[in-house]
């Protein structure tokens, strides 16, 4: 029995002590030492980040002091909607799912009209065929020789096809079928076009009723295509999503929607660790078909349905709204307040954000770039798979075995799905061979590949951004470049090079001069022209209108020193200007103009005081749809004697403009993510000592309210003692007089 016990206050202890059980969970300072255990975890996993000076990134447009803020403490502190070329910022805001209206939906009149405007397709012979048709199938009778109609539809128009398969889907439900069909596929002229009727395979339910069967995915798909009833065939709708990639939601909805993913477009790409809304576009897949298939995506959402004639394109957008919780503010008032001002006056240096390069500072994604451009694939190979510190356990046990064995296949065998990139260049290198390194590359996809080069440029307009800043200061020199245009937009990159690109055709051979490329030649040299002294006198420019070239072999660069420097820093890494005009398309540059500095515009900002690190400051998206007053409750409401204080920021930039740059400008300080989560988990560790220095205050003065509390009761009892003593004493005199 002793050791039952025994073992029962041993189990007893063991779950006393487990993190998850006891009345410890209850304590106040919980949160905050939940946070900074999860920040501790996040930290061991840490990669060595590139830092803003190794990227060029080193000035400011205006002087003064920082602040410290921390920047995506929580993903939903980073929110981005789109704003589409009207300047409408996109809000998900009707989850209505329009329907498609099904063929067979014809009241009598309308079943009338129809038939009156067929009256010269559909011949009386031809009816007398199909009711033949019908009858032997409605009495199982074995099938007829002649159990298919031909109607020539060569010179119908859509709308007479449409009114012809209407009319038989209403008088013979699904006994009988009509379908549009190639003279081709029929044996027939191959010149002409039919009109299909013929049995059902599946038969017809009771009196006519229409047999449903199930369906394989495809059929679906190619079910809802062929009665397309829509006002256009392109459904634009807007996604929002959470802490997902833009490229990975789109692979998800391609693969439930069997089709490729470069058959899912949209506008630009959206930050990952973010609430953000965007527009996408998908040829012939019903509203229901696309909620389904994010039915299973966690942190997806779809609606707005529309539906046009014209598809989306990468770069159709007119920029971002963002809104930003900096939690954990440090710093005066009245000088954020002045910093908040200057940015809105001033702007800030369009430099490309540190999401460009990568996230490992052994292996920047710019130097992969200078690989390919300089035809080097070997190196981009090696350096793509380099083992590199801090990677993820899995990937880094797997980039040690390559780089050691050079065995591809292997490597390759030990990933759990095929999305990496590293994954997709092993298949390639297994398949062409250990040193086939150009073929192996093309596994890639090509926005995939293009990010490489990109990074490269990127860096040199950074460099050169923050030397003309440093050098000249915000005056206008003779020589720099403006746009003819003023309202010109900002070019993307990629808009430049992935519109007519299909992601995953692979099948380009590796050499080829472009014909396209030949044709486009010129065009970006001619959208700007240098300042003459006379345009700076006339004050119709400002440095706000300057542009500075991403070096290609098609584009203009300043007539003034800015040039030599261009020459220079290419000539560091090997290349000219003429060099990047490469033999592989892919890895062809023409190159594109940039802003040097940018405004937001319709910036607004709030204080507000928040009681935990885990209080939601900005109301999303979904949020908002799904219940407006709880939303609004979200925007609004403070605790004026809460411990924690944010800056909430509300501001729009043109599409390619970092939101980070902003806050480096505001802060002045590392927007680095490495930077940032060491700031934080100062910033959880003083709440938690804080938390931890009130919990032990109060189990002090607990302690001493109980030593009291028993002082109290032992001199209660004494007292009552003596007073039962004196009554004793008193009543025994008592009887002692009466005697």
């Amino acid at each position: 029995m002793k050791k039952k016990n025994n073992k029962s206050a041993q189990k007893n202890k063991n779950k006393s002590s487990r993190p998850d059980s006891g009345k410890e969970l209850k304590k106040p300072h919980d949160k905050n030492a939940a946070a900074v255990k999860q920040s501790n975890r996040q930290n061991f996993d840490l990669k060595i980040n590139l830092k803003e000076n190794e990227v060029g990134i080193t000035e400011y447009v205006s002087p003064g002091e920082g602040f410290q803020g921390i920047l995506k403490s929580r993903y939903s502190d980073f929110h981005v909607n789109e704003i589409d070329l009207n300047g409408q910022v996109l809000q998900l805001n009707d989850s209505t799912v329009p329907q498609q209206k099904k063929h067979d939906e014809l009241n009598p009149e309308e079943l009338d009209a129809a038939r009156s405007r067929v009256k010269d397709v559909i011949t009386d012979e031809i009816w007398v065929k199909i009711k033949h048709l019908f009858d032997e199938k409605s009495s199982k009778v074995g099938k007829s020789e002649n159990c298919e109609i031909f109607i020539d539809a060569t010179d119908f128009n859509k709308d007479t096809r449409t009114d012809v398969h209407q009319i038989i889907k209403k008088l013979y439900g699904s006994k009988l079928i009509s379908t549009t069909v190639a003279g081709e596929r029929e044996g027939k002229d191959p010149s002409k076009k039919f009109i299909k009727i013929t049995e059902s395979k599946n038969g017809g339910g009771k009196d006519n009723e229409p047999h449903y069967m199930e369906l394989s995915m495809s059929s679906n798909f190619i079910k809802e295509r062929n009665n397309w009833s829509f006002s256009g065939d392109y459904v634009h709708f807007l996604v929002y999503k959470e802490n997902m990639d833009t490229s990975e939601v789109a692979t998800g909805l391609a693969n439930r929607l069997n089709l490729k993913p470069s058959q899912v477009n949209y506008s630009g790409t959206k930050d990952k660790r973010a609430k953000t809304t965007q527009k996408f576009c998908i040829k012939k897949r019903s509203p229901k078909q696309i909620l389904g298939s994010v039915r299973h995506m966690p942190g997806v959402r779809v609606g707005n349905f529309e539906f046009s004639k014209q598809v989306l394109k990468l770069g159709d957008l007119k920029g971002n709204r963002f809104r930003i919780a900096l939690r954990h503010l440090i710093g005066e008032r009245a000088m954020i307040e002045n910093a908040l001002k200057n940015i809105k006056d001033k702007g800030f240096i369009n430099y490309f954000g540190l999401q460009r390069f990568g996230n490992c500072a052994s292996v920047p994604t710019f130097e992969v770039g200078v690989a390919l451009l300089k035809s080097d694939y070997k190196l981009a190979c090696e350096l793509i798979l380099k083992p590199r510190e801090n990677d993820l356990p899995f990937l880094k046990c797997i980039r040690e075995i390559w780089w050691k064995n050079r065995d591809s296949k292997v490597a390759s065998s030990m990933f759990r799905n095929d999305k990496l990139i590293e994954k997709k260049l092993l298949d390639g290198l297994a398949q062409y061979g250990e040193n086939d390194y150009s073929s192996a590359l093309r596994k890639l996809p090509r926005n995939m590949l293009l990010l490489y080069p990109h990074a490269f440029q990127s860096l040199v307009f950074n460099t050169l951004a923050s030397r003309r800043i440093r050098e000249f200061g915000l005056q206008l020199i003779i020589g720099d470049l403006v746009y003819r245009n003023k309202d010109e937009p900002n070019i993307e990159l990629e808009d430049l090079q992935m519109e007519d690109l299909e992601e995953d055709d692979n099948s380009v051979e590796e050499l080829k001069s472009s014909t396209s490329v030949v044709e486009k030649e010129s065009l970006f040299k001619r959208k700007v022209k240098p300042l003459t002294e006379s345009d700076i006198q006339s004050e119709n420019y400002t440095i706000y209108d300057v542009v500075l070239p991403l070096p290609g072999y098609d584009v203009t660069y300043p007539d003034n020193i800015v040039n030599s420097w261009y020459e220079e820093f290419l000539e560091k890494y090997g290349l000219s200007s003429q060099s990047l005009k490469h033999n592989v398309k892919t890895y062809s540059m023409p190159g594109a103009y940039r802003k040097l500095l940018l405004k937001p515009t319709d910036m607004s900002w709030e204080f507000r005081r928040y009681s935990t690190p885990q209080e939601t400051l900005i109301a999303s998206d979904w949020e908002i749809l799904k219940d407006r007053e709880q939303a609004k409750k979200i925007n609004t409401t403070e605790t004026n004697d809460a411990e924690h204080s944010a800056l909430l920021l509300d501001f729009c930039l043109p599409s390619s403009a970092y939101a980070t740059m902003v806050l480096r400008e505001l802060m002045k300080c590392d927007t680095s993510a490495s930077g940032q989560t060491i700031l934080e988990e100062t910033a959880l560790k003083k709440a938690f000592d804080k938390g931890a220095k009130e919990l032990t205050k109060r189990k002090a003065e607990n302690i001493t309210e109980a030593s009291d509390a028993s002082n109290i009761k032992q001199a209660k009892v004494e007292n009552d003692a003596k007073e039962d003593e004196v009554s004793n004493l008193l009543d025994e005199a008592e009887v002692t007089n009466k005697i």
